[in-house]
């Protein structure tokens, strides 16, 4: 789908933590791929996800690893 070259550089260390309610959370090895993935491929990926998970996915929330999805501030 994405094509080795784009997994190798922006996707690999990528992982879901979650589906909550119809958002898929995931974390990235770094702040650039992060910001890579919700400007460029959150769409194919919601695509993936609602296709694997057989429901509904209308929003990707991608964040460097080890920051909380829900709040602004790294965990202790």
């Amino acid at each position: 789908m994405f094509g080795g070259k784009v997994y190798d550089r922006i996707f690999l260390g990528f992982e879901v933590l979650e589906v909550a309610d119809d958002e898929l959370r995931g974390w990235s090895p770094s702040e650039y791929c992060a910001a890579v993935i919700d400007v460029r491929y959150a769409a194919r990926l919601a695509w993936i996800a609602q296709a694997v998970l057989k429901r509904p996915v209308r929003r990707v929330s991608v964040l460097m690893r080890g920051l909380k999805h829900d709040a602004c501030k790294q965990p202790a």
